[in-house]
């Protein structure tokens, strides 16, 4: 089940449009988490970029990839514990937050401790 839910998750981060990916996030996980995990510089960019602003493709990447995690975690788990994941110390990732993993974009890492966390490996 894991793999189906994950496949899903990095499915949909890419067919999505990215005001709807974005509008989704800042629904779920709140603009300030958004404006974290994208290094924007204001907790109002993520509005305008769910709106018609396009982000630039940097921000982007961010965003599809912060949606991917979230997804990853939110299918397995409650909405509140997908959250929780997001900002807290993270032992998988060296106690930083999985936010901090996304905005630098360490996508292998941050991926891998979401899938480990699902299926309760130990870090």
């Amino acid at each position: 089940m894991p793999i189906q839910v994950t496949t899903d998750a990095f499915a949909d981060s890419i067919r999505l449009d990215i005001h709807d990916l974005t509008r989704e996030l800042i629904d779920n996980v709140g603009a300030t988490v958004v404006a974290a995990m994208t290094g924007a510089g204001s907790r109002s960019l993520p509005y305008k970029w769910a709106d018609k602003t396009e982000p630039r493709r940097e921000a982007e990447d961010r965003l599809r990839l912060g949606y991917r995690v979230w997804r990853t975690v939110r299918d397995a788990e409650k909405p509140h514990v997908a959250l929780a994941w997001l900002v807290g110390a993270n032992p998988r990732l060296g106690e930083a937050t999985p936010v901090t993993f996304i905005r630098e974009l360490r996508t292998r890492d941050v991926v891998g401790a979401a899938v480990g966390f699902i299926e309760d490996v130990p870090a």
